[in-house]
């Protein structure tokens, strides 16, 4: 179950990006890349570390879901709104940013 859940989220977060592109985003070689979408083998914690950060998950939601595990209601609302925010437009999705660093300013002055 493992291997044919990472290698579906492999598929859907390289998006079209060539292997090679993909595996020099997550720091990792094309043919890794390649042997995992087809449920051989699995990444290292470092490289599982950055699939998770793509997907807008903790390393231990990522476990979770790679175990079959359901996540929470708050890590689906999460991804969710990470989804929309990459089918934005450049111009939108740097006001988001925006909006989230500066909510991230306040925040961290309350703490």
């Amino acid at each position: 179950m493992f291997e044919r859940r990472l290698a579906t989220l492999l598929t859907e977060l390289r998006a079209g990006r060539s292997f090679r592109e993909f595996a020099d985003l997550i720091g990792t070689t094309h043919t890794n890349v390649r042997q995992w979408e087809q449920g051989k083998g699995e990444p290292r914690l470092r490289v599982l570390t950055k699939i998770a950060a793509l997907k807008g998950w903790t390393l231990d939601e990522l476990q979770s879901y790679l175990e079959g595990k359901s996540l929470s209601k708050s890590s689906s609302s999460v991804q969710q709104l990470i989804i929309e925010v990459r089918g934005l437009s450049f111009e939108a999705a740097a006001q988001v940013a925006a909006v989230a660093v500066e909510t991230m300013a306040i925040k961290g002055n309350q703490a």
